[in-house]
């Protein structure tokens, strides 16, 4: 949804957000027009979100083992 809408902003902060047809304050308000976007937090994007986690663990873990393996076996072959 797209609107127009008077707001102050003070650097990134916002002091007031007034209507088109209700303005609520004596501040000075500058026209903006602003794009409304609905954040939907449903629980299956978490639950997306928990295994895509989990394999990137499990992908983090393997990586870790086989590194840890070269660097055994330079050690070895360097002890000897």
């Amino acid at each position: 949804m797209i609107k127009r809408v008077w707001a102050n902003l003070e650097g990134e902060d916002i002091k007031c957000i007034c209507d088109e047809h209700h303005r609520k304050c004596d501040q000075k308000c500058k026209e903006y027009v602003v794009k409304f976007i609905e954040v939907d937090r449903s629980k299956e994007d978490l639950d997306d979100a928990i295994i895509h986690l989990t394999k990137e663990a499990d992908t983090l873990r393997k990586n870790i083992k086989r590194f840890e393996t070269q660097v055994s076996k330079s050690v070895k072959k360097f002890k000897i």
